[in-house]
């Protein structure tokens, strides 16, 4: 299985923008580990009901969009 057959995410904004990532609940917040798997840094993301189309992938991504730490 590829990359983007497992993904169904995309971080819209924070410290990982752009990021594909496999969520598994429709609500509430995840916690998105580092991306490029050079650290141990997680950031949290809120699930919207935004979805954004990609010409990579047939069906539209969920949107993430980060919780601030303050």
């Amino acid at each position: 299985m590829n990359e983007t057959s497992t993904v169904n995410a995309i971080c819209l904004d924070g410290p990982y923008r752009g990021a594909l990532v496999r969520v598994e609940q429709e609500v509430g917040v995840v916690v998105v580990p580092d991306p490029t798997g050079t650290t141990s840094s997680r950031a949290s993301y809120r699930i919207t009901r935004e979805r954004v189309h990609h010409p990579s992938h047939h069906v539209p991504f969920i949107g993430l969009r980060w919780v601030a730490q303050d």
